[in-house]
């Protein structure tokens, strides 16, 4: 039952309290009451002030934002994919380039040396086709030993010299015993006879000398 509670000038300060209990002890009722806000409903039951929620705008610009930098990220990775193939592809026509080349050098390595060997090939031809015709033997003979001076020239020209044999001491770097000599008239173990010239290039045995080796 609600009671009335009339305020005069001289209860003026005595309204500012508390309205006095009920007599049944019950919490009087207002009219107006309001109920006090709940501090665990904002954070405030643990200190902490309630962060304010994003705006729905802005989360989808950084969504949107995001997958732009994933697109542009899957874009580069796909350049980068396609400059790793062509690398590949280009290595792969310059290494066969490469091969071809040494093919090539291997083939015709000896290219100018054969160029040169042909005019005494032809010299040879000469002189036999003279002997052919004249029957001539000395002309022969004569038309062959020019051409053999003429390769000696050429191989001298190219580094080729022959190996020194005939009464040298046998060396096994120069030369190959192929059996011994007897009443050679050379000291034992040196070379009494040549039975195939040996050749160096330079300071290399291209072709070891065959002999055959005095026994003393």
């Amino acid at each position: 039952m609600r009671k009335k509670i009339e305020v005069t000038s001289d209860q003026w300060h005595e309204a500012d309290s508390p309205p006095p209990p009920a007599p049944d002890g019950e919490a009087p009722e207002f009219g107006d009451h309001v109920n006090p806000p709940d501090p665990a409903a904002n954070g405030a039951g643990d200190g902490k002030a309630a962060e304010p929620a994003a705006p729905v705008g802005a989360t989808e610009a950084y969504i949107v934002a995001l997958q732009a930098d994933l697109d542009d990220a899957r874009r580069e990775i796909e350049e980068l994919k396609k400059q790793v193939l062509y690398g590949q592809a280009e290595f792969q026509n310059f290494r066969r380039r490469k091969e071809d080349e040494q093919k090539d050098l291997a083939r015709f390595a000896n290219a100018e040396l054969i160029k040169g060997l042909l005019p005494i090939v032809d010299n040879f031809d000469r002189a036999l086709q003279a002997a052919e015709q004249s029957r001539n033997f000395d002309a022969l003979i004569g038309g062959i030993s020019g051409t053999s001076k003429q390769l000696q020239a050429f191989l001298q020209k190219a580094g080729v010299t022959p190996i020194e044999a005939v009464g040298k001491d046998f060396d096994p770097k120069f030369h190959e015993a192929i059996g011994h000599a007897e009443d050679s008239g050379y000291e034992a173990n040196s070379v009494a006879e040549e039975v195939q010239k040996g050749y160096l290039m330079h300071d290399r045995v291209l072709r070891p000398a065959l002999v055959r080796v005095a026994q003393g």
